[in-house]
């Protein structure tokens, strides 16, 4: 007997793990099965929240909007963080609010455009060098360094501690999801620490958590120490707003606040951009009709705008995990005290209610509500910036090299959980 499509989605729904390769292959065919058949899907394992061991997760776009709205029954703090929760992503309001305050107005778009200057020069660079060689790592060579150093000028994270930080990174966030080089980075920290891993291509949970907390513990050491530097010498960055910052205009930040801020900020700003940026030109490589069709309104300033918004929303990569604050009747479905409820917004912004042929890239799409940024409170802070750096290197690449294609000879790395490209091997056309 053939099964059927609620049958498929609920074996689908059981066995789902957004880090592993296979659901990678067939990504949209999942949430679209999901989203038509079991749309509050029941997990065996909480996506985007290690060690949860049940969980739900919800694909349409209402569903998803109405849960990141609602902080008061659906929580951010979910404890996956390897140290402490990171400010302001981890508190809810309305202490949230008070943090937020603080960050917002370094934040603004008008801030940001201050820094376009900086952005085209610094993008040119990249390009430059880049294509001095026939064939190029895209991601190696501008979409991780791009956003990173930006990011580390930005904060007052000294440049010279870029590799160390990328490690950092990578071994937090990427040792279980085909990421080689986190992969690699996160086998050799574990067996510095004694850890008896037994099966290299993945490691268990408990594990991950052993090392990352070491992890955490090293960048936590980092940051203070940049906290104490800036105490003596004050810079222009963020670091030294923080420690003149007030919380609600009533007492310095204490020193765990400030750390715990500069950890999400350190996060942030490391991964998001680069990984959508590299899914960006795999896609373009790939599709070299929608890539002349960027080409010839990039520099339109009243069509290059919703075009990277309609960019954002097709690749979007984050799954946004909450907690629910107390039992609780969502739609047809009964969320347990304390479980994880996964929103991910490669399925909202495929929903065909919002989002007409939502498989194509529609570069003069409007309304364009995607969720690609978050949505309610914890909305990216950093959405102002990231969009004016997806826009700026899109622009720096495709004005020098307007035509490229994937070198066959090396196949994208491609990685899942907060999803991207760890290695994107590009020749000239």
């Amino acid at each position: 007997m053939s099964t059927t499509r609620r049958e498929r989605a609920l074996a689908e729904a059981k066995t789902l793990d957004l880090s592993s390769q296979d659901f990678l292959a067939r990504e949209f065919e999942i949430w679209d099965l999901l989203r038509e058949e079991l749309p509050i899907a029941k997990t065996r394992q909480a996506p985007m929240a290690q060690g949860a061991t049940t969980g739900w997760v919800v694909t349409r776009y209402d569903d998803v909007a109405d849960v990141l709205r609602r902080p008061e029954e659906f929580s951010s703090q979910i404890g996956i963080y390897p140290v402490r929760p990171w400010i302001p992503q981890a508190i809810d309001p309305p202490a949230h609010t008070g943090y937020r305050r603080i960050l917002n107005p370094w934040f603004t778009a008008d801030e940001m455009a201050r820094l376009e200057p900086h952005l085209e020069q610094y993008a040119g660079e990249l390009v430059e060098k880049m294509l001095a060689k026939d064939e190029f790592d895209f991601v190696a060579d501008f979409a991780d360094p791009f956003p990173t150093v930006i990011f580390c000028e930005l904060i007052g994270f000294p440049l010279a501690d870029y590799t160390q930080i990328m490690d950092w990174k990578n071994v937090l966030m990427h040792a279980n999801d085909g990421h080689s080089r986190g992969r690699a980075l996160a086998l050799a920290k574990g067996r510095a620490l004694g850890i008896p891993i037994e099966d290299e291509r993945r490691i268990t949970t408990e594990q991950w958590f052993q090392i990352r907390a070491t992890v955490g513990v090293e960048i936590y050491a980092y940051l203070k120490k940049l906290l104490d530097g800036r105490r003596v010498r004050p810079a222009d960055d963020l670091i030294t707003r923080l420690l003149q910052a007030r919380y609600e205009n009533e007492r310095p930040l204490t020193q765990e606040e400030l750390e715990d801020t500069l950890f999400l900020l350190f996060m942030a700003g490391l991964d998001t951009v680069a990984s959508v940026l590299g899914l960006i030109v795999k896609g373009f490589a790939e599709d070299a009709a929608k890539r002349r069709e960027f080409v010839s309104l990039m520099e339109a300033p009243e069509r290059v705008g919703p075009a990277i918004e309609e960019l954002v929303r097709f690749h979007a990569i984050v799954t946004m995990p909450r907690r629910a604050t107390a039992a609780i009747g969502f739609r047809d479905a009964a969320f347990g005290e304390n479980e994880i409820v996964a929103c991910p917004s490669p399925a909202a912004n495929r929903d065909p209610a919002h989002f007409p042929h939502p498989h194509e890239i529609r570069f003069d799409r409007m309304p364009n509500r995607h969720v690609g940024f978050g949505l309610g409170p914890h909305r990216c802070l950093g959405i102002h910036l990231a969009r004016r750096e997806l826009r700026v290197a899109l622009q720096a690449l495709h004005r020098r090299l307007p035509h490229y294609r994937l070198l066959p000879t090396k196949e994208p790395e491609l990685f899942g959980g907060m999803k991207g490209v760890a290695s994107l091997w590009l020749a000239k056309a």
